[in-house]
Order: structure tokens, then sequence, then C-alpha cells
């Protein structure tokens, strides 16, 4: 569950998406103070904006990280398959339990991916066939994760033109009161009164 935080008395973290069970809350909080850090949200509209933020780039950091655990997910029917089409099935069980130790000490043992790496050699491969493999067997589920990459990637660029937009809108308020209550452009005005009163000083 993310961590709870307030804005002036006012609970904000029904806002914030929950984290999975497999996920780093101090990776989370880590995110979150940089993040703080660079918008410097104040105000309760720009945190809840900032809170929209932080979840859009939890959640892309979310899917690539998916997206890495499915191709690596991959990767060992993809050493069976590969090795199915350069060698054959395995004539005997012998020879199918040593295919079998083969493909699961791939990914542990450095004696098993020597031989393996020799084996693609023979072909004029490399390990990045198996990659290549693993990559194609699982292309609808990498399509889905991209989409949703790339809708997350839209909302969170919307969610900073919001934020933008809202405090341009907000200083141009500012602005706006400032010169009602002063009849003018204060800051322009002490300017120009400085630079006069510098001229008098100088010609006398």
């Amino acid at each position: 569950m993310a961590p709870r935080y307030r804005s002036n008395g006012i609970d904000l973290s029904f806002l914030e998406s929950p984290l999975l069970i497999t996920e780093s809350r101090e990776r989370y909080l880590c995110l979150r103070t940089q993040l703080q850090r660079e918008i410097e949200p104040s105000g309760i509209v720009e945190k809840i904006l900032f809170a929209d933020i932080l979840g859009h780039v939890w959640e892309v950091i979310r899917l690539r990280r998916c997206r890495d655990f499915v191709i690596n997910l991959a990767h060992q029917p993809a050493l069976s398959n590969i090795l199915e089409q350069l060698c054959g099935s395995p004539q005997n069980d012998r020879d199918c339990k040593a295919r079998m130790a083969l493909e699961r000490d791939w990914f542990c043992k450095p004696e098993a991916r020597r031989k393996v790496a020799e084996l693609l050699a023979e072909f004029g491969l490399d390990e990045g066939v198996i990659e290549a493999e693993a990559i194609r067997r699982k292309l609808p589920e990498l399509e889905t994760l991209d989409k949703l990459m790339a809708s997350q990637q839209a909302r969170l660029n919307r969610a900073f033109r919001t934020l933008s937009e809202y405090r341009e809108e907000f200083a141009t308020r500012a602005r706006q009161a400032v010169d009602r209550v002063t009849g003018g452009p204060l800051p322009l005005q002490i300017d120009v009164l400085s630079h006069q009163q510098t001229g008098v000083e100088n010609e006398q």
C-alpha cells in the first residue's frame, strides 16, 4: 500500500495507486521524493496533479518491468525450440534428459552457457538468437504492453501540460490581481522610479 500524505490536513492518499505485493515501497518513496524535488507542487490543486503524474510515471515503470519479465520467461521455450531446430529431436530417453538438463542449466551454470554458445557458433549464431526467438514468441503480449505504455505516456504528457497550464493561468491571475490592487504593473513602475532617481543623482 502506498504511504499516506496530507495537504493542509486533507488526506490525499486515496489519489495514489496502491503498490503490488512485489513492488518496493522504498523505491516508490524515492521516486516520489525526487519528483517532488523537481516539480515542487504547492497548494491542493498542484498536489492533486502531482499525484496523477506520480501514478502515471510509476505505471510506466511497472509496465516496462513487466515487459522485461515476459521476455525473460520466454527464454526457456525459445532455447528449447532453437535446439530442436538445430539438433533435431532427442533419439532416446538419455538424450532427452541431457537436452532438458542443458536447457535448465543454461540459466544458471556457466558450463551449460558455454556449451550452448559453442553449439550456436557451429551454425554461425550466438545467444542473441535466443532473445530474438523469445521476443517472437511473445509478440502479442509485448504489443499489448507497448500499447498500455503508450497510453500511460500520453496521460503523463497530458498531466504535465495540465500542471503547466494551471501554473501559467495562476501566474496570470496573480499578475492581474497585483495590477488591479496597485493600479498598474508595480515591478515596472518601481524599476522606472529607480532609474529616474539614479539619473538625478548622477546629474547632481
